[in-house]
């Protein structure tokens, strides 16, 4: 199986993010990349200011409705509507967030939506937090006939949901405040890779998705992801469901919508990249 890895690194004396990408083939027979339907925006969609509250309860109601309203923002440069969510969504672990919001998006390009969070996938999404690099999940999948597999990896942002709305909405070129360091110019490959990793996977199959949020050695926290593909039906159990999401409210509108606040307060962090494909 084919594998480029690249690493690159850029820092800053302030503060530093990490953002990774990965994407490895099995057998060279399966396309990870996102639909032709599916759209990348013209320009990055800064995430702008986010209330006090992300600094001191980052995962409490205020900071993740604050965050959910810059999500909905952003879908609407992009001609979507709002991401329906559950009532409780700011409750729900930061790993259940990102398979809600995954999947919101996959199905609003007409993709198929994940399964579900993958038990079986956890010790390598922990490691690429541990690492602060991105997970590798080749080893837990070698038993499997034909997979494949991406993954994409943050660390000090806010919450999971901040860790979100980089991949898919400030992933792109935008001139010195470039915050994806394979984006080295507008038609640079290595732009929207995070976002294509979400989006990957428009055939048939089974899509189970790994993820981890957690801290690493010095304490920040890191958020990782591996999105895995095979043909045939489900290979492992899960610890939830995108039908337990649904049964929540995912995807299905309801009249008690979480309430959006306006933000305040800018909350940039600079950030470190790199890619392996």
């Amino acid at each position: 199986m084919p594998s480029f890895p690249s690493r690159r690194a850029f820092l800053s004396a302030a503060a530093t993010l990490a953002l990774g990408a990965s994407v490895l083939f099995s057998l060279g027979a399966v396309s990870a990349q996102a639909a032709a339907s599916t759209v990348e925006p013209a320009a990055n969609i800064p995430l702008g200011a986010l209330p006090l509250a992300c600094d001191s309860t980052p995962n409490g109601a205020v900071c993740t409705d604050a965050v959910v309203a810059a999500l909905d923002s952003a879908r609407r440069v992009l001609g979507l509507g709002p991401y329906v969510l559950p009532a409780d969504f700011a409750t729900l672990a930061g790993t259940k967030q990102i398979l809600i919001l995954s999947n919101l998006d996959r199905i609003a390009y007409g993709l198929p939506p994940i399964a579900g969070i993958a038990p079986a996938l956890a010790s390598a999404n922990v490691k690429g937090i541990s690492g602060d690099s991105d997970p590798d999940p080749t080893t837990l999948l070698r038993s499997l006939g034909s997979y494949a597999w991406t993954a994409n990896w943050a660390g000090d942002w806010a919450n999971a949901s901040v860790a979100y709305y980089e991949w898919m909405y400030e992933d792109g070129f935008a001139g010195s405040q470039t915050t994806n360091i394979d984006c080295t110019s507008a038609t640079a490959s290595g732009c929207w890779d995070h976002r294509r990793n979400v989006l990957a996977f428009a055939g048939s199959g089974t899509l189970v998705l790994g993820a981890a949020v957690g801290n690493d050695p010095q304490g920040q926290t890191g958020y990782a992801t591996t999105l895995v593909w095979t043909p045939g039906s489900a290979w492992t159990t899960y610890s939830y469901t995108w039908a337990q999401a649904q049964a929540d409210g995912a995807g299905v509108p309801h009249s008690s919508s979480l309430v959006r606040k306006h933000v305040h307060r800018q909350h940039r962090r600079a950030h470190r990249h790199h890619t392996k494909q």
